[in-house]
């Protein structure tokens, strides 16, 4: 039987490539939007301080680029998703089937219902956009780029450059549509594709509560996880909790969730691994260790591990974690709000119930 945890973990790194592909299925309307921008500029003024040109040669710019991307939205992307939200539906009822015992009975949810909750539950992404359904949440941030596009063509122009010299700093080599543009789209898809997963199957575990009492969140064990995602790993949240956290919790988060069980439903076995990226490499560590449990692990590793640590929290912050003699429940009880965020080093130093450990590292 395979652990939960495990399958989750692994799970997650065929998101991360799927929403790759997804990324990349954009490379075609890249194309387009660049030769249609040059075809805007070539068609007008060579240089131009009037705004009301300015203000139309935008607007042309910004039709086209609504069509471009809708194009993208219609043809590609969330036909994508919404196949893949089936998929992830199938997923999770292959994962429980292989947990559970074999005399369990197990209700798959409709394709057309996991898609209707995708598009429909709300995506909570500090930063970038806030609270959004996923359809107006792709739009807006795809509006987002071509409002810095047209501010570009604008302040081009009105600093001086050529059309030509505008048309290279937006569409040339390595220019904007090709640097951050493809930047935010990767964004905007990635964060998107692990709210389709995520809800997806959440909504399966949904159909089948009497077996699946909740979930548990896993993050990734590598240097590059957020410090949000650190401490939401291994929070387990029952159906009956008021408040769900659920990722995405910022933009490009790879935290997934794994089913928790009713006991009485589950195979008796070994507990299984999942996969880390740490001092010495990838490795397969205990599916019960949290991220915390393995960084502390890697602290002690010698100077290299401290080193690991020291890159992951800060210098002042691996010296509390490793020297200050401190739980790692009571270090994230101390150092983090209620959302799992860093507090400020100049908030830690006026805790009291820091001095201690403050004292420690210092003394």
């Amino acid at each position: 039987m395979a652990d939960p945890i495990q399958q989750a973990s692994r799970h997650a790194v065929y998101t991360t490539r799927f929403a790759g592909y997804l990324a990349n299925l954009f490379d075609p309307y890249t194309a387009k939007l660049k030769r249609e921008l040059r075809l805007i500029l070539i068609d007008g003024p060579d240089t131009t301080q009037s705004m009301r040109r300015i203000n139309q040669i935008i607007r042309e710019f910004r039709s086209v680029s609504l069509a471009i991307y809708g194009d993208y939205n219609d043809k590609d992307i969330f036909a994508e998703l919404e196949a893949f939200a089936a998929s992830e539906g199938d997923f999770a009822i292959t994962s429980l089937e292989s947990i559970v015992k074999p005399s369990t009975e197990l209700s798959p949810p409709a394709p057309s219902q996991l898609w209707a909750a995708a598009t429909t539950k709300p995506l909570k992404v500090p930063g970038q956009g806030g609270v959004n359904i996923l359809g107006s949440y792709i739009k807006d941030m795809e509006a987002i780029q071509i409002a810095k596009i047209s501010e570009q063509i604008r302040f081009g122009f009105i600093t001086g450059r050529t059309s030509q010299q505008i048309a290279r700093d937006i569409a040339g080599k390595d220019g904007y549509l090709d640097k951050q543009n493809k930047r935010a789209i990767k964004s905007m898809v990635r964060t998107s594709t692990n709210h389709v997963s995520n809800i997806a199957r959440q909504s399966t575990y949904d159909e089948n509560d009497d077996i699946v009492k909740g979930y548990e969140i896993v993050a990734t064990l590598d240097s590059r996880t957020s410090d949000t995602c650190k401490g939401y790993d291994g929070l387990i949240v029952l159906n009956t909790a008021k408040d769900k956290p659920m990722p995405p919790f910022h933009p490009n988060c790879r935290t997934t969730t794994a089913p928790f069980l009713d006991p009485k439903f589950t195979l008796d076995d070994d507990a299984g691994t999942r996969s880390s990226a740490g001092v010495t490499g990838g490795k397969q560590v205990s599916a019960d260790l949290s991220y915390y449990d393995w960084l502390r692990a890697q602290g002690g590793q010698g100077p290299k591990g401290r080193a690991f640590v020291a890159d992951v929290l800060g210098k002042e912050r691996s010296d509390l974690f490793l020297n200050g003699g401190l739980s790692i429940s009571k270090f994230k009880q101390l150092t983090m709000d209620e959302l799992f965020r860093p507090l400020p080093l100049s908030e830690l130093k006026k805790k009291t119930s820091l001095q201690i450990a403050f004292d420690k590292i210092n003394g």
